[in-house]
Formats: C-alpha cells, sequence, structure tokens
C-alpha cells in the first residue's frame, strides 16, 4: 500500500522530518525522505526537499540524482538548477556548476543563486564576475541593504570610509590583503579609513597593520549600526568583503610579503636544540545553528581518532605539538592533552594566538580561520582541506595563490581522514632536519614547506 500525501502514515513520517531537520540531523532526514519517494510520494516539490537533505548531510553524489529527477518534474523552478550547482562544486566539476548556476539564473536570477555562482566563479579564477556577483548578497532578505550608488563609488568619494567585517573570522583575516593597496589610495585622496572588526582582532590588526605609512584606524564593530557617525558628517560604509568589487585586483594586490606583519613570538624557552614546535588545529568554526555551516563544521573538522594519531605521530617523530585549537573542541584533544608542549590561552584573542603562531616552526591546521592566520602573517602552514573544499582553494593543488607560505593536504572521494593525516605525518618526516635547523638556530630562514 503505498504512502500518499494526506495518508496518516505520510504525515507522520513528514513530521518527523521536520523534526530531525531542526536538530540538524540531515543524513536523518535524507533516509525519511527517500523512504516517502520510494512509497511513490514522488512529486518535485518532495524530490528537491529530499535532494536538499542529502546534499547538506555531505552526500552531493545521490543529491545530484534527485535534483536532476526535480529540474524534470519542474523545469520552471531554478531551484533544482542551483542544487544541481551546489552539487557538482561539491564534486569539483566546477565547469559543469557554472552551466547550472547560469542556467538557473535564466529562469531567475535571485541573489541566493547568484551568490552561489560567485562562490564557484572564483573557484574558476574568475575573479571580476566573481565578485561582482557576490555584491548580489545585499539584495538578500536577511542582509542589510549595500551602499548606495555602488561600493566602488563609496570607496572613492566617502571622506571618511568605515570598512567592517562580515560572515566569519576567516573571511575577515584573508581578505584584509585589500587594505593596503586601499590606504594607498585613501592617502592619496587625503581619506580616513576606520577599520571595525570583530573584538577579537582589534588588538591584532592594530599591530599587525602598524607597518602601513597610514594604516587604518582599527576599533571594534558596533553592535548594530547606530552608533552616532551619520552620514551627514561625510561617513560611509563598506563591507571588507566588498572591497575586490571596488578595487579589484585578485586574488592578492598586496606588496611583497605578508600583510600581517610585525607579530613578534610569545616568550618560549627556545634553547638550543629544542625539539621543533608543530601547532595543531583540528577543527572549524563551531555554528551549529544552521545547516550550511553545520555542514561545512562537520566535513572540514578532524574525528577524534585522526586527531589522536596526528598528536601521536608528531611526538613520535620527535617534535612538540602545540595547542592552538579554540573553543569546546579542544576537549577532543584531552586524551593526548599530556603529550602538548604548549598552547594559547582559550580567553585569549588573537593577538596572543598570533603570538604563539609565530612561535611555532609550521602550524598543521584544518580550514579555519588558523589557515588564514597563518597566511596572512606569512607563517609556514600545512592546511588539511575535506574533499569539496571550498573553492577559495581551487582544485588539484597542493599551494594556493592567495597564501605562498601554505602547503595543501586534500581528502580523496572517499572522504577518509586516516590518509590525509598519514601524508601530513609523512612529509613531516622528510621535513624534520629543516624544522630542527630551525629550532636550533632561530635566526635561520624560515621553514616553508
Amino acid at each position: 500500500m503505498p504512502v500518499l500525501p494526506g495518508n496518516s502514515e505520510f504525515e507522520q513520517v513528514l513530521q518527523e522530518v521536520r523534526q530531525a531537520e531542526s536538530r540538524q540531523e540531515w543524513r536523518e532526514a535524507a533516509c525519511m525522505y527517500q523512504e516517502l519517494i520510494g512509497a511513490h510520494a514522488a512529486d518535485g516539490p518532495l524530490i528537491l526537499r529530499a535532494a536538499n537533505a542529502l546534499w547538506l548531510s555531505d552526500q552531493p553524489e545521490e543529491a545530484l540524482v534527485l535534483y536532476r529527477r526535480a529540474s524534470l518534474l519542474v523545469p520552471s523552478s531554478p531551484a533544482p538548477l542551483m542544487g544541481l550547482g551546489n552539487s557538482l562544486r561539491d564534486l569539483n566539476r566546477f565547469e559543469a556548476a557554472d552551466r547550472a548556476f547560469r542556467a538557473s539564473r535564466q529562469l531567475r536570477d535571485g541573489p541566493e543563486v547568484a551568490c552561489n555562482h560567485a562562490s564557484v566563479l572564483i573557484g574558476l579564477e574568475a575573479y571580476a564576475e566573481a565578485y561582482a556577483l557576490a555584491e548580489r548578497r545585499f539584495e538578500l532578505p536577511s542582509h542589510a541593504p549595500g551602499p548606495e550608488g555602488g561600493v566602488a563609488a563609496v570607496v572613492a568619494g566617502a571622506r571618511r570610509l568605515h570598512v567592517r567585517t562580515e560572515q566569519g573570522l576567516g573571511d575577515g583575516l584573508q581578505y584584509l590583503r585589500w587594505i593596503p593597496p586601499l590606504m594607498e589610495q585613501a592617502a592619496v585622496r587625503g581619506q580616513r579609513v576606520v577599520l571595525e572588526v570583530e573584538p577579537s582582532l582589534v588588538a591584532l590588526l592594530q599591530a599587525g597593520l602598524a607597518w602601513l605609512p597610514q594604516p587604518p584606524e582599527v576599533r571594534a564593530r558596533p553592535e548594530t549600526d547606530g552608533d552616532g557617525e551619520g552620514d551627514s558628517a561625510g561617513r560611509s560604509l563598506v563591507s571588507l568583503l566588498s572591497l575586490p568589487a571596488a578595487l579589484g585586483g585578485a586574488p592578492c594586490p598586496q606588496p611583497p610579503g605578508p600583510y600581517l606583519r610585525g607579530l613578534d613570538p610569545a616568550a618560549c624557552a627556545d634553547g638550543y636544540g629544542r625539539p621543533p614546535r608543530i601547532g595543531l588545529t583540528w577543527a572549524s568554526g563551531r555554528k551549529l545553528s544552521d545547516g550550511f555551516t553545520c555542514r561545512e563544521y562537520r566535513k572540514r573538522s578532524l574525528p577524534a581518532a585522526a586527531l589522536v594519531r596526528l598528536v601521536e605521530g608528531v611526538v613520535a617523530l620527535g617534535c612538540e605539538p602545540v595547542l592552538l585549537q579554540q573553543g569546546e573542541d579542544r576537549q577532543l584533544a584531552e586524551p593526548v592533552g599530556h603529550l602538548f608542549g604548549g598552547a594559547i590561552d582559550p580567553t585569549g584573542d588573537f593577538l596572543a594566538t598570533a603570538r604563539v603562531l609565530a612561535g611555532t616552526d609550521l602550524v598543521i591546521t584544518v580550514d579555519t580561520a588558523m589557515a588564514h592566520l597563518a597566511g596572512a602573517m606569512g607563517h609556514p602552514a600545512w592546511v588539511l582541506l575535506p574533499f569539496s573544499a571550498d573553492p577559495r582553494w581551487l582544485r588539484q593543488r597542493d599551494d594556493s595563490p592567495w597564501y605562498p607560505s601554505l602547503r595543501l593536504f586534500r581528502q580523496a572521494d572517499d572522504r577518509d581522514w586516516r590518509p590525509v593525516v598519514e601524508a601530513v605525518l609523512q612529509a613531516l618526516q622528510r621535513s624534520r632536519r629543516r624544522l630542527r635547523i630551525r629550532a636550533s638556530k632561530p635566526s635561520a630562514a624560515r621553514f616553508t614547506s
């Protein structure tokens, strides 16, 4: 007997699906959707919801099948084509994803699909089009309106320009690379620039940008826009993430070398012959309230077994692990906590973290703010990436045009972290001699890879 809409059993399963979705249990939700589809309740909207659940549970191959099926059932809807683009992006098929996003935008060119399209265009290194499309985010109902007249006009014409961070800490650290060229132009225009950032970043940026001939004023971003400085006083506000659309140049329009400088390492026992210090970060930002950010946290973070293997392997190679992880995920290292030779203060800001990082010989991190901090400082770091990595890391490369000091280690399509950890440990074994030279002689040239 098929389970059909209106049937009490159908409604009960659907209620259970909604409960699973509210708990961010997308794999469970996907299984229940497929149960309903298998019982012949297979209309287009239901198949689309099932595909979304599969995608949010990081099953892009399975999601791709259902998005294609939904696109045939509801050919006038742009949503299945956007889902196709997202799944193809996660399978590193950027060219096919580009075509799917363009087809979706032909049906209805909304801001959500435009922003998703911008992400894959960055992976294709089509930066000008990507940054222009990314500005469409200001059309989203959840987003505050963008600057009137466009970001380029505001940046060029404001007497006092406020640049504010947006989204995650990693994005903020990455897009700081546009501050040096902005300040160079501001000096010519006689423009005052105020950089408004998360409180944990203020001291870091005050110190790390002090090398600029005209550094910006760095202050904590207000909780609301009502900070008493109106546009009548010549003040204009733009997002840090909008600077590429205004200034151009990608991926890094900056002076040679790192753009966060002068961050001296914290005091440590730096005696002759000490073991190389390896900073470790194993979890991405723990944002579990939203389906997409929950998915990113889970796929980017190391499971406990992989972390233990990494820590024990670092110690077995004669190196000293240093704990750089912030937040609740520090607890994951408790079984091997006695092996760490140092740690950041869990209540410290990013300046304190940067000084501990600067005292390491190498950082090994997943894709999180720590990778961007190391890259911005020009510090050597190895970044462990999931198979469906953010397109900013491009594809099939072990280096990054954004950050010359980083080396990338990628998951295979089996999504298994164990081979990645083993590859990192093998690379560390090959590099031990250079690391030990640097550890023994602090004045020696910096280890790079």
